[in-house]
């Protein structure tokens, strides 16, 4: 009876042993896929990362490689002047000039060679080129805002033929820059004090693109008549 009973310990205790060392091993291979997958997961953070690093935000091409399409009719200067550019060897002469909303301004950019020219005008989608009859390849930008030159002596006025127009300087120089319009002169004394017509008549001073725009909107209701 006595080793009946010692046989029945024996049996639950290894049912016992069996049980804790299923759950040991469930435990320890939950442990190891875990691992494995933030293993994955951190790679994957890893290599997206790289490639937001490495690779720009817009990875479409900006030209062809293939110059023929560059070129015969109907193409724009630009795309002409590009195709020269990628058949051309040797040397050119750079010059950068920038228009701009009062101003323009003229920088060489000294002697490169073709294909690093053709590069820069490719990185610039906005900008203009042809070469002048020097053989020199003048780029053309148009910047949305005042020249250097201009936010130090820009006025906008009322010129002696009453029309609202950009200054260098004070109007009272005569150095007219650009005519916008026409005044209805009469309007203007109408509805405007004696200290603003004064001051349309001495200019306004404009230093950046915000004032420009406020001064033109605030005289373009006494537009007559636009150039």
């Amino acid at each position: 009876m006595s080793r009946f009973r010692i046989l029945k310990e024996l049996k639950k205790s290894l049912k016992r042993k069996r049980r804790h060392v299923w759950s040991l091993g469930a435990g320890v291979a939950f442990f190891l896929l875990a691992a494995l997958a933030g293993s994955w997961l951190a790679h994957r953070v890893i290599q997206q990362s790289q490639l937001q690093v490495f690779l720009p935000v817009d990875t479409a091409a900006v030209w062809a490689d293939n110059p023929e399409k560059m070129k015969g009719p109907g193409k724009s200067a630009r795309e002409k002047t590009l195709y020269s550019l990628m058949m051309r060897q040797g040397q050119v002469e750079l010059v950068l000039h920038r228009t701009y909303l009062c101003g323009e301004e003229t920088r060489q950019l000294g002697s490169h060679s073709a294909a690093e020219a053709a590069d820069l005008l490719k990185s610039h989608r906005e900008w203009e080129a042809q070469f002048d009859s020097a053989g020199r390849l003048t780029m053309e930008q148009s910047v949305d805002d005042l020249s250097p030159q201009c936010r130090k002596t820009a006025y906008i006025g009322m010129d002696k033929d009453g029309n609202l127009s950009l200054f260098d300087g004070p109007p009272r120089r005569d150095k007219v820059i650009r005519t916008f319009f026409q005044l209805n002169v009469e309007m203007l004394e109408t509805k405007l004090s004696e200290e603003r017509m004064t001051e349309l008549a001495r200019g306004i001073r404009v230093t950046d693109k915000d004032e420009y725009n406020s001064v033109l909107s605030t005289y373009n209701d006494y537009a007559r008549l636009r150039s």
